[in-house]
């Protein structure tokens, strides 16, 4: 419901089915880059980016690059590239957090 929220004050236009659906894919395809099946409340932030790109994508389907003047639309083929730094942080801090006690000894 946050992601949802952070959405609606961006795209308050926005059709609810829509959103619904882009939600459910934004999530589905960060979690299949991650290798995770519960989304992490950490990238909220990523998806909220994610669903406005997606609807943004979604009036310009297929249109990889238009100039009109001085204005200028393009997308990238795969939305979720240029988050690649912060998954990687993600999954190395995750990894960190999970290997805090290995290799500790501790006498009882």
């Amino acid at each position: 419901m946050v992601i949802r929220n952070r959405v609606l004050v961006r795209k308050p236009d926005i059709n609810p089915d829509l959103l619904d659906e882009l939600e459910t894919t934004a999530i589905d395809r960060i979690n299949l880059r991650l290798g995770v099946s519960e989304f992490p409340k950490e990238l909220e932030s990523i998806a909220v980016e994610v669903i406005c790109a997606l609807h943004n994508k979604s009036f310009h389907h297929g249109i990889k690059q238009e100039n009109v003047d001085t204005f200028s639309v393009s997308f990238v083929d795969d939305i979720l590239k240029e988050y690649e730094t912060d998954f990687a942080r993600y999954i190395a801090m995750k990894e960190k957090s999970a290997n805090v006690n290995r290799g500790v000894l501790r006498f009882l």
